[in-house]
C-alpha cells in the first residue's frame, strides 16, 4: 500500500536518520517508557531506505518499528492497533524486498487480522485500510505460495473497494484503486486456469478506467493504457487474438502519445504494450509483423537499462523472453537462441536472489532456450541448458530446482525419439513418488496427459509406480476449465449460475478427478466444493445452494455501512430473519434478528437507532423478567451506542434472570464505573435492587453483588 511518509531524496534520508537518533536519546533518558515518536520515526526512516534502494537497510527498522508498536498496542490497543497493522503491512513489503516471501505473507497476514478486527467494531473508517491491507497481503501470498491462496485475499480485497465506491456516486478518488485491484483480479484468475473470470474482472478495470479517462484524460489515460494491455493478454489466452489485437493496438497508440510528451516516465509502459501487441500479431498467425514491436520494445528497455553495470531489469529480461519466442515462429531459430541466452542470464541473476519471484520467469527462460536449440538440432545442449540451471538451483533453492526437473522431463517428453520416453518415465516416477501436491505436480499431470500416446503413457505409468492408471491421466480439458470456473467463482450466486448452466459436466466423475486435481492448487476450496458436488447430487441445487447463499447474504447484511442500508437490504432478503448466525456475528446484530422475528423490523430498528426506544425496551424486559430481550438490549447498547456499564450491567442481569450465573464477575463493572454519568450509575444499581427483590430466589446473591459494585461506586 502507498506508504504514509512522503519523500525520497538525500536530504529527507539525512532528516529521517537525525529524527532517530533524537528520539532514542529522548527515549534513553526515560527507558520505562515506550515512544511512539521512537516508533513513528524508525517506519519513517524505513521508507526513506526503501525509497533511496536499500531493501536490506530499510527492514531493521521496520522491525523496530514494528515490535514498539505491538509493545504499544498490548497497553492500550484502542490508540495503536491501527497504526500496529499499518507498521506490519510495512513490514511484509520490506521482507519481501530481501527475498524473504514466506515471512512477508506472514506479516501481510497478521496485517489483515488487526484491521479485520478494527473493521468489526468501527466498520466505515477502517475498510479501507482493510482493502488495501488485503490487497498487498494478496501479493504477498501470490509470491510465496501462488495465485490460488492470493485469489480470496484479492475478490474479498475488490468487493471493499466496489462497495466504498458504490456508496458515492460522485467521482471518487478510489476508483482507481478499485480498477488497479481488479487487473490484479483478473490476474490471479488467469493464473488458476480462470479464463472467463480473468477476462471479465479485466473488462470491469477497462470500463472504470475509461470512464475515469474521459473526465480527467492527462490523469487517467496512463492507467487506461495499461489496462488495455492486460485485457489483450486476456484476450490472447481466451483464444482471441484478434480482440486483443485490437486492445493491444490502441494501448500502444496511447503509450506513444504519453511518451511523447514524457519519455522518461512512458516508454517503459510503452515498451510493455508494444510486448502484448506483438503476441497479440503472433497469436493472430502474423508471426513476421510480431517482430517489428517485440523488437522496438527489447530496444527501447535495452536504451533505459543502459549504465546499470551489466545488470539485466526484469522488464528488459522479460521482453528478451518474448522476442525469442517471436524469432522462434518467424524461423530465425539462431536469432531466438541468442535472445533466449540474454533471458535465461538474466533471470538466473535474478531468481538466485529472488525465488519467489521469478522462479516462474527461470522455467520459461530456460524451456525456451531449450527449445531453440532444438530446432536448430542440438539437442544435446538443449538438454543441457536445464541440467546447468538445476545444478546450480539445487545447492540454494530445492523447490526452483524441483520445479525445473519436472520442466526438463517435460521438455524430454516433446522431443522426437527415444528421449521421450526417458521423459514419460521420469515424469511417471516423480508423479508416483513425490509426496507434495502443488502446481509443479498439476503440471507434471497435465503434460502426461497432453502426450498423444497414451497407451504408452499408461505403459511407462505402470513400469515405474508398479500401480494401476490413475483416473486423473484421461481427464478432458474441458471439464478442467468448467470445474476450475465453478471452483473459484466470487460467490455463491455466480457458482449457482455454473452449475446451472454445466450441470452435465459438473455432475459426472470427471468432475470429481478434476476436483482432485485442483486440490493440488487449493485444498481447502476444492474440500468444499467436493462436498457441495455431493450435496448438489443428493439434494438438489436448491437446496444445496440456499444455506450457503444465505450464509453470504448474512456476512453482506452484517457488513453493511450504516444501519438504514442494513434495514433495506434485509427488507430486500427477508429469508435472512431465518437464518443462524455464526458464533462470530456481532451481538447487536443477533439482537436485531431475534427482535425482528418477534416484533417486525420496526421495533428492531428502532433499537439501533433511537436510544429512548432502547431504554422502553429495556424497561420492558426488566418488567417482564425476559433475560433474553435483556441481552439482547445489553448488546445494542455496548455496540450501538457505546455505553459500556449499561451493557455490562444488563448483560449479567440477563444471565441471572437467565438461570446461567457461572462466570458472572459484577468486578468487572468496577472498572467502568468512572466513566460512566451519574445518572447512569444511579438508573442502574435502581433496576437491580428492583431485580433482587422481584427475583430474590434462587439468585438473590448474583444480585447483591451487582449492586454492592454499581452502591460503592453511585455512593462516591
Amino acid at each position: 500500500m502507498e506508504s504514509p511518509y512522503a519523500g525520497d531524496h538525500e536530504k529527507a534520508l539525512a532528516t529521517a536518520r537525525e529524527a532517530v537518533l533524537v528520539q532514542r536519546e529522548l527515549a534513553a533518558q526515560q527507558p520505562d517508557v515506550l515512544r511512539p515518536e521512537l516508533a513513528a520515526a524508525l517506519g519513517t526512516l524505513s521508507d526513506r531506505l526503501a525509497d533511496a534502494g536499500d531493501p536490506e537497510g530499510a527492514l531493521a527498522p521496520a522491525q523496530e518499528c514494528a515490535r514498539l508498536y505491538a509493545r504499544l498496542a498490548v497497553g492500550d490497543p484502542e490508540a495503536f492497533k491501527a497504526v500496529l497493522a499499518l507498521s506490519l503491512d510495512t513490514l511484509a513489503n520490506r521482507t519481501a524486498a530481501t527475498g524473504d516471501g514466506d515471512t512477508a505473507a506472514q506479516f501481510a497476514g497478521e496485517a489483515v487480522r488487526l484491521q479485520r478486527e478494527l473493521a468489526a467494531d468501527h466498520r466505515s473508517a477502517t475498510l479501507l485500510p482493510l482493502a488495501r491491507f488485503l490487497r498487498n497481503s494478496a501479493a504477498h501470498h501470490a509470491s510465496s505460495t501462488g495465485s490460488a491462496a492470493a485469489l480470496p485475499l484479492i475478490e474479498e480485497a475488490v468487493g471493499i473497494f466496489q462497495r466504498i465506491v458504490s456508496e458515492d456516486p460522485a467521482p471518487d478518488p478510489l476508483r482507481p484503486e478499485l480498477a488497479a485491484a481488479l487487473n490484479v483480479l483478473g490476474t490471479h484468475r488467469a493464473h488458476v486456469g480462470d479464463v472467463s473470470g480473468a477476462l471479465d474482472a479485466t473488462r470491469r478495470a477497462l470500463a472504470v478506467h475509461r470512464d475515469l479517462a474521459a473526465g480527467r484524460p492527462d490523469a487517467f489515460r496512463p492507467e487506461l493504457a495499461g489496462t488495455l494491455s492486460n485485457l489483450a493478454g486476456c484476450l490472447n489466452d481466451a483464444g482471441d487474438p484478434g480482440a486483443g489485437r485490437q486492445a493491444a493496438e490502441e494501448a500502444v497508440a496511447l503509450h506513444r502519445e504519453l511518451a511523447a510528451r514524457n519519455p522518461a516516465a512512458y516508454r517503459p509502459a510503452l515498451a510493455t504494450s508494444l510486448d502484448a501487441l506483438a503476441r497479440s500479431l503472433a497469436g493472430s498467425g502474423d508471426p513476421e509483423e510480431a517482430l517489428a514491436p517485440a523488437e522496438e520494445a527489447v530496444r527501447i528497455l535495452r536504451e533505459l537499462s543502459a549504465g546499470q553495470d551489466g545488470v539485466v531489469p526484469p522488464e528488459l529480461a522479460r521482453a528478451l523472453l518474448g522476442l525469442s519466442g517471436h524469432r522462434g515462429l518467424a524461423h530465425d531459430d539462431e536469432g531466438a537462441v541468442g535472445a533466449a541466452r540474454e533471458a535465461l542470464a538474466a533471470y538466473r541473476s535474478l531468481a538466485l536472489r529472488l525465488p519467489d519471484a521469478f522462479g516462474d520467469s527461470l522455467v520459461a527462460a530456460v524451456t525456451a532456450l531449450s527449445g531453440a536449440l532444438v530446432r536448430t538440432d542440438d539437442q544435446a545442449s538443449a538438454v543441457r541448458a536445464f541440467d546447468e540451471t538445476v545444478a546450480e538451483f539445487a545447492p540454494v533453492h530445492p523447490a526452483v530446482a524441483r520445479r525445473l526437473r519436472v520442466e526438463r522431463s517435460i521438455f524430454l517428453l516433446n522431443l522426437p525419439g527415444p528421449r521421450a520416453a526417458t521423459g514419460m518415465r521420469e515424469l511417471a516416477a516423480f508423479l508416483g513418488s513425490d509426496d507434495a501436491s502443488d502446481p509443479v505436480t498439476v503440471r507434471a499431470r497435465r503434460a502426461l496427459r497432453a502426450h498423444g500416446d497414451i497407451e504408452a503413457v499408461s505403459t511407462a505409468w505402470k513400469e515405474e509406480t508398479f500401480a494401476p492408471v490413475p483416473a486423473w491421466l484421461t481427464l478432458s480439458p474441458e471439464t478442467l476449465e468448467v470445474v476450475g470456473s465453478w471452483m473459484f467463482a466470487p460467490d455463491w450466486p455466480h457458482s449457482r449460475d455454473i452449475w446451472s448452466r454445466n450441470a452435465e459436466v459438473l455432475g459426472g466423475e470427471e468432475a470429481a478427478t478434476a476436483l482432485e486435481e485442483l486440490a493440488c492448487l487449493d485444498l481447502r476450496t476444492a474440500h468444499r466444493h467436493a462436498m457441495l458436488r455431493e450435496a448438489v447430487l443428493v439434494y438438489g441445487v436448491t437446496a444445496a445452494y440456499d444455506p450457503l447463499i444465505l450464509a453470504e447474504q448474512l456476512a453482506v447484511w452484517m457488513d453493511c455501512a450504516d444501519w438504514a442500508e442494513s434495514r433495506a437490504f434485509l427488507e430486500e432478503n427477508p429469508r435472512l430473519l431465518q437464518a443462524h448466525p455464526p458464533e462470530t456475528t456481532s451481538l447487536a446484530h443477533v439482537a436485531v434478528l431475534a427482535v425482528a422475528r418477534d416484533e417486525g423490523l420496526d421495533a428492531a430498528y428502532r433499537l439501533v437507532e433511537d436510544r429512548a426506544a432502547l431504554q422502553a425496551y429495556v424497561e420492558r424486559a426488566l418488567a417482564a423478567g425476559d433475560g433474553n430481550a435483556l441481552m439482547h438490549a445489553a448488546a445494542v447498547e455496548g455496540q450501538v451506542f457505546d455505553d459500556k456499564l449499561s451493557s455490562l450491567t444488563h448483560a449479567q442481569a440477563g444471565m441471572v434472570l437467565s438461570g446461567v450465573t457461572e462466570g458472572i464477575e459484577p468486578s468487572d463493572l468496577a472498572v467502568l464505573l468512572p466513566r460512566a454519568p451519574e445518572e447512569i450509575r444511579v438508573r442502574l444499581l435502581e433496576e437491580i435492587q428492583d431485580l433482587g427483590v422481584r427475583y430474590a430466589q434462587p439468585h438473590g446473591e448474583s444480585w447483591l453483588r451487582i449492586a454492592e459494585v454499581l452502591t460503592g461506586s453511585a455512593a462516591g
